[in-house]
C-alpha cells in the first residue's frame, strides 16, 4: 500500500452489472449502483487535451496510484472530486519488492463538454 502524505485521497468506486446489449455483447448498467469508498490513493493530474477537430470537448485525465488488492475493475465508474471517470484500458498491478512498494494504477478519463 503507498503510504505517507501523498496517499491521502479516497476515490469511489461504481460497479455496473453487465447485461446483454442484444448484439452478442455485453455491456454496463450503472442503474441504482450505489458508490463504495476507496481509501489511500496518491493522484497525479494527467493530460487535458482540446478536441481539436470538433473544437466542441477536452479530455481530462488523472494517474491515480492505490493499495495492490485495491476492488476495482476495467468497467468500473471511479469519481475523483466530485467528477466520474472511466478507467482507460485495463486495471494495473505494479508488485515491488515489498507491500509498500505494490500498488494498482488506474488511468482515468473523462470527455467534457
Amino acid at each position: 500500500m503507498i503510504t505517507g502524505a501523498v496517499a491521502r485521497h479516497t476515490i469511489a468506486r461504481e460497479r455496473p452489472a453487465m447485461v446483454d446489449d442484444n448484439r452478442g455483447g455485453t455491456e454496463a448498467d450503472f442503474t441504482g449502483v450505489e458508490p463504495v469508498d476507496l481509501p489511500g490513493w496518491a493522484l497525479d493530474a494527467g493530460n487535458t487535451l482540446a478536441d481539436e477537430q470538433n473544437r466542441d470537448g477536452a479530455l481530462i485525465q488523472w494517474t491515480a496510484r492505490g493499495p495492490y488488492g485495491a476492488d476495482v475493475e476495467r468497467h468500473d465508474r471511479i469519481t475523483v472530486f466530485g467528477d466520474q471517470f472511466q478507467i482507460d484500458g485495463a486495471v494495473r498491478r505494479q508488485p515491488g519488492p515489498s507491500a509498500t512498494t505494490s500498488h494498482t494504477i488506474l488511468l482515468l478519463k473523462m470527455w467534457e463538454g
